[in-house]
């Protein structure tokens, strides 16, 4: 599995394929594994890269530098690194945050965006976990979450609370490796410590795109239980998406859930850029 070096510290990516290039963000607590279906199928057309961000999935956990800034200059130099322009970016949750914004730093390495439930402090705020992350914003648990890890029927509440109807009515298979990856020691310590800095995501909140900005598809799972979609509804009217798509028994995890329509919302939003 190739690595990146940023500064020292170990990022995991896999890439595939050949064409314009595509870009994977996971979310909070998720890994590139995520995108499995996506870059399988868009590897056909296109070059695809999907991303462990630091302290997830295969990628380095640090002892520290779990902030906002930090993971979009991380994302950034993968970026010029190998050379990306005319980038899709596709990212989900902290993801589809990290996404949004490298690309009003650097608009004109971006051909299209495509943001699956955007974490935004307006969508995380109503929410059980937006309540969760602002208790350990105030608590020194940086320690603790390092130390500790999950037991197995913990991981896998942690796993169901993310899907909607249509995805705990699949089989469980199909989230082993997530209720694994959450289970693994240290994999509480970065969503602890990335929860002193979510609130500088404000400032996507009153984000409007200008003139030239990239084209913008959002994707809502109706039944997300981890951010607010009927918030997300509310960002849509300031972010202005070409094509605001809403998967009504999804949960925080459609990609996972129904991975043909979010496949088909990437193709759709790249060859609507490419058009235009």
């Amino acid at each position: 599995m190739p690595e990146f070096d940023y500064h020292g510290v170990s990022v995991a990516y896999e890439s595939a394929g050949s064409g314009d290039p595509i870009l994977f963000l996971h979310n909070i607590g998720g890994d590139r594994r995520i995108w499995a279906n996506q870059t399988r199928a868009l590897a056909v057309t296109n070059t695809v890269y999907a991303l462990d961000l630091f302290g997830y999935g295969d990628s380095d956990s640090p002892a520290d530098g779990y902030t906002v800034d930090n993971y979009v200059r991380m994302v950034s130099e993968f970026i010029d690194a190998h050379g990306l322009t005319n980038v899709t970016m596709v990212g989900n949750c902290f993801g589809s945050a990290l996404s949004l914004l490298y690309t009003r730093r650097n608009p004109q390495n971006v051909r299209a965006l495509v943001l699956c439930s955007p974490l935004t402090a307006a969508t995380l705020r109503p929410t059980p976990t937006g309540w969760t992350a602002r208790a350990a914003a105030l608590l020194p648990l940086d320690s603790v979450a390092g130390a500790i890890r999950l037991p197995g029927f913990a991981a896998n509440l942690v796993v169901r609370e993310q899907l909607g109807p249509r995805g705990r009515g699949m089989g469980s298979s199909a989230f082993t490796g997530l209720r694994h990856r959450w289970s693994e020691p240290r994999r509480l310590l970065p969503p602890a410590a990335i929860a002193r800095d979510l609130p500088k995501l404000a400032v996507l909140d009153d984000f409007r795109p200008g003139p030239g900005f990239p084209p913008i598809t959002t994707v809502w799972g109706a039944k997300n239980r981890i951010l607010s979609a009927a918030a997300g509804a509310r960002l849509n009217t300031t972010l202005c998406p070409s094509e605001a798509i809403e998967l009504p028994a999804c949960g925080h995890l459609m990609m996972l859930e129904q991975p043909e329509a979010v496949t088909a919302a990437i193709r759709s939003a790249t060859r609507t850029a490419l058009a235009g």
